[in-house]
């Protein structure tokens, strides 16, 4: 699309801009500085060039310009500022002319925000001075106030800008004079974006009774006299719980001391919420008499064991292995008669935690 295409629709879309842009660049006073290609392509006439004949001026040059600007809202603003757009020349029939194009304009901006960039269109006035040297023909001067059009994008970074943007400066005929520029800008406007609240940590949640120090607190506690240090599981009960039973020789009934002892764990075995807990009852004997005799025997008195916690309501099911070992695994020595007391044993012990 040619320039004045450009900027003849960028001049219908900037009433719409103003009307219905929501917010851009914040308000406040911001500057701003640009350098670029200047294009003419003008009459020599234009730029009071007396010479008895007109011909065209058709040239670039590189230039730059510096801006102040102020947005009233969010989304309107004005900007002004000194334009010197370079040096244009042209030879015709022998005759050389130099131009030099300086300028102040003023323009009304409106901006379209699309996030991080603002699309801006702008339309005002410049009055620009040309400065014309002819080898034939003399120097003159001219001050021209002229139409001006823009449109761009900005990318703002906080309150620093980058910014394309391209002008035209023609009563009749915008691509005949034009400038295409890329610069920055600085905004005083504004505030410092707010810290970020900060979280206030949740308190910390009350400690809760724990009367046996074992890590659970009371209200879960299904074992609650656990002693001080041992290894328990989620609801309190010792890990490694360990009931070692007694028998007389070539014995398998309980002594009232064993159905005692048993006594102590069936309250926790019957406890339904602890029903995960599983474990082994293993039967041995002393090394008195035949290896498979004493197996049986071991197994007997592993039974009897499991046969007396069924009645008192305990539901072993599979959660629970019956074991006999007979003579082997001994925890004293067979050769007094105190180590074969001690030999001849039940051993209940929980197996499911890890």
């Amino acid at each position: 699309m040619k320039l004045r295409q450009i900027l003849t629709v960028a001049s219908f879309l900037l009433p719409a801009l103003i009307v219905g842009a929501s917010h851009a660049a914040e308000p406040g006073l911001y500057i701003g500085a640009s350098g670029g290609q200047t294009t003419v392509d003008q009459d020599a006439s234009d730029f009071d060039y007396q010479g008895p004949t007109d011909f065209k001026i058709d040239d670039d040059d590189i230039g730059w310009k510096a801006y102040l600007g102020y947005n009233f809202v969010p989304w309107l603003g004005v900007e002004g500022g000194y334009v010197d757009f370079g040096s244009v020349s042209q030879s015709f029939n022998g005759n050389n002319v130099d131009v030099d194009l300086t300028g102040w304009d003023t323009f009304l901006v409106g901006s379209l925000p699309l996030g991080s960039f603002d699309i801006f269109a702008k339309m005002g006035a410049i009055n620009l001075r040309s400065e014309m040297d002819s080898n034939n023909f003399g120097s003159s001067s001219k001050n021209d106030m002229k139409m001006a059009y823009g449109v761009g994008v900005a990318y703002n970074i906080g309150h620093w800008g980058l910014r394309l943007e391209a002008e035209g400066f023609d009563d009749n005929n915008a691509e005949d004079f034009y400038f295409l520029s890329a610069g920055v800008t600085y905004s005083f406007g504004g505030e410092e974006p707010a810290p970020a609240p900060v979280a206030t940590p949740a308190p910390a949640p009350a400690a809760c009774a724990d009367s046996d120090r074992d890590g659970v607190c009371d209200t879960e506690d299904q074992c609650p006299n656990t002693p001080a240090g041992e290894r328990v599981g989620s609801m309190g009960c010792n890990c490694d719980y360990t009931l070692a039973l007694e028998f007389a020789f070539d014995s398998a009934e309980l002594t009232a001391n064993d159905r005692a002892k048993l006594d102590e764990i069936v309250g926790v075995l019957k406890n339904p919420k602890v029903n995960y807990i599983a474990g082994s009852i293993d039967g041995y004997t002393d090394s008195v008499g035949s290896d498979a005799y004493n197996l049986g025997l071991s197994k007997r008195r592993a039974t009897s064991v499991a046969n007396y916690l069924t009645s008192k309501g305990v539901n072993l099911g599979n959660r629970f292995s019956i074991n006999g070992y007979g003579e082997s695994n001994p925890v004293a020595s067979n050769d007094t008669s105190e180590g074969r007391a001690k030999n001849r044993r039940v051993v209940v012990s929980r197996t499911d935690c890890k």
